[in-house]
């Protein structure tokens, strides 16, 4: 329990920097998955149960049922400012083509064209982003405040292990999305993701086409 403290303080004193420096240029980006939890309940904690940023939400259309459920629930719970944002025009595209790869291209694209179009509309000058370095390999040499070309993100929750993300939520009761009870290790849109059964496995072996090569590829465009 040590070591989380530790790294919580070190998240803590990351997000409160951010938000004195962007404040109230500033948003946070929630998915309804453990880690994007996890930080948002950091925030709360630092504001005494609220939170005291826009959450951003990007609606896909593909989501599972229980994601959009899950995030309806807190949003009630917490109290939340949730921002909901769609890609109607993609997703039409989306359902018009035949071509799974095309059809996984379009809904990465959906998420990048949905941050982008958020960041614009709300003149964004920051995003708070909850990844973390051994998620993914693509994301193994992130910074904790990583500026782009429209504005920065931050990543208070890098130095953070799966583990820690679980101990977190249980030593601090944080509700968690159901689908990590039946197996699913990572959640992202319904077609694309799948229980994991092989507990070896990478933590994202259940998302398809999250190869080193495409993810980077997806964080060149804007990807989180």
């Amino acid at each position: 329990m040590q070591a989380i403290s530790l790294k919580l303080r070190s998240g803590e004193k990351i997000l409160s920097s951010a938000l004195n420096k962007f404040a109230p240029k500033i948003a946070i980006a929630w998915s309804g998955g453990k880690d994007s939890t996890t930080l948002l309940h950091m925030i709360r904690s630092l504001n005494i149960g609220k939170a005291p940023i826009p959450v951003l939400f990007i609606d896909s259309g593909l989501h599972f049922p229980e994601t959009l459920e899950f995030v309806s629930r807190l949003e009630q719970e917490w109290h939340l400012n949730l921002i909901r944002i769609d890609e109607k025009a993609t997703l039409r595209q989306y359902r018009a083509t035949k071509s799974r790869l095309k059809k996984k291209e379009l809904a990465n694209l959906m998420i990048v064209r949905g941050i982008k179009k958020a960041v614009k509309r709300f003149k964004w000058r920051a995003l708070v982003v909850g990844i973390r370095w051994d998620e993914h390999a693509a994301r193994a040499s992130e910074a904790y405040f990583s500026v782009r070309k429209k504005h920065t993100r931050i990543h208070p929750m890098l130095h953070f292990s799966e583990l820690d993300i679980w101990e977190y939520i249980r030593t601090s009761g944080i509700p968690h999305h159901p689908l990590y009870n039946q197996g699913y290790r990572s959640i992202g849109e319904r077609p694309y993701t799948k229980p994991v059964t092989d507990p070896r496995a990478p933590e994202r072996s259940g998302r398809e086409n999250e190869n080193e090569k495409i993810m980077a590829k997806l964080r060149a465009q804007g990807y989180f």
